[in-house]
């Protein structure tokens, strides 16, 4: 059993894995993180519970840089609960990096807020439902996540069933030509296939306690 210390990590994303008292890596979290922090296109299949949101925020710890203004890293929930529950925990991660800014970005807040906001200072990590981000970025021109260097989708076989996958798809392309993308979900349905071959590069399929080639 791998440990996190295994993986060469900073301190300070070592100090966010203390502070969220892990003592090591879940199965999914240690075929995960190693390939993410490569570069890695990545597809994640593991149930609630696995550990899978780490799988992602602890990769995205080591790379994000707080001095610099730009959006880095987009992660998309299909409801607001859960990109909610991403939000918290993501927000740790500012109690290591108070320079760090993590927004949180769904229907049934103000818009003009958000924009608002975002004409002051632009998030280094964007969380957020699909519509929104789509709807901040494209109609209102206002978050710039252009030259994000990853994108992750949690919960993607949700997001495909409540028809938001084409939200994503609006967006996604037009970000980096080196977009890194992490797509996470306890079932893979054929019908997200041609959205992974579209965005993905050669990705590595990661199940609990297996590794296998993704073949679409």
């Amino acid at each position: 059993m791998k440990k996190f210390e295994d993986f060469n990590l900073k301190d300070t994303t070592m100090a966010f894995i203390e502070k969220n008292h892990f003592t090591q890596p879940t199965p999914i979290q240690e075929q995960v993180i190693p390939s993410a922090l490569r570069g890695k296109d990545i597809i994640g299949l593991s149930s609630t519970g696995s550990g899978k949101t780490h799988a992602y925020l602890i990769p995205i710890m080591e790379k994000v840089d707080p001095n610099s203004d730009e959006a880095q890293f987009v992660i998309t929930a299909p409801t607001r609960e859960l990109a909610t529950q991403i939000f918290e925990m993501a927000k740790v991660m500012t109690e290591i990096l108070p320079e760090l800014r993590v927004r949180l970005y769904v229907g049934g807040r103000e818009r003009s807020k958000d924009i608002e906001q975002l004409e002051k200072s632009q998030p280094h990590i964007v969380i957020g439902t699909p519509g929104r981000i789509k709807d901040l970025f494209l109609n209102a021109g206002a978050l710039r996540i252009d030259k994000a260097s990853m994108l992750v989708v949690d919960e993607a076989d949700m997001t495909l069933e409540y028809g938001f996958l084409d939200e994503i798809d609006a967006f996604a392309g037009r970000l980096g030509e080196h977009l890194q993308m992490l797509a996470f979900s306890a079932t893979m349905p054929d019908q997200l296939k041609p959205f992974i071959n579209k965005y993905m590069h050669h990705p590595i399929t990661y199940q609990i306690g297996e590794k296998v080639r993704f073949n679409p």
